[in-house]
């Protein structure tokens, strides 16, 4: 039997040997040794369902920002819908792993939707912006044209 802190240590080995960025790698082993914590660091791979990473979402969706944070006091906001998802996304890349070595029989990760983050939308220039910012340069010299 394997415990998850274990099955992390395989992975950046997995992780370092296929070429994954040490930011990529990071990034995947921090989100795993959150959800490690809370679940109690000795739990077995092959015990973890898909109700426990719905049960780590909704613990996220309480926390507050910068909760547990080194340099910033920890602030009223809750952590944000796009913040949970990249958690998410790293745990889910853990288990595509685990499943693809054979570590485990099933990824219960796959039956797990992730939480909907709102979508940025970026204002635009009017048309009328462009054509200022256009005509702003003097284009009878060089460094203007």
């Amino acid at each position: 039997m394997t415990t998850l802190p274990d099955a992390l240590a395989a992975y950046r080995i997995y992780a370092k040997a296929e070429g994954k960025s040490p930011k990529s790698i990071r990034h995947v082993a921090q989100s795993v040794s959150h959800f490690s914590k809370f679940l109690g660091n000795n739990q077995e791979i092959t015990n973890i369902t898909a109700g426990d990473l719905r049960r780590f979402i909704i613990a996220l969706q309480d926390t507050h920002k910068f909760s547990n944070h080194p340099f910033n006091k920890p602030q009223q906001a809750k952590l944000s819908a796009q913040s949970i998802r990249t958690y998410c996304g790293g745990i889910k890349t853990f288990f595509s792993y685990l499943y693809r070595d054979e570590l485990i029989e099933s990824n219960p990760m796959e039956k797990v939707k992730m939480p909907k983050a709102r979508k940025k939308v970026v204002p635009t220039f009017s048309e009328k912006e462009v054509e200022k910012l256009l005509s702003q340069p003097d284009k009878k010299n060089n460094i203007g044209f």
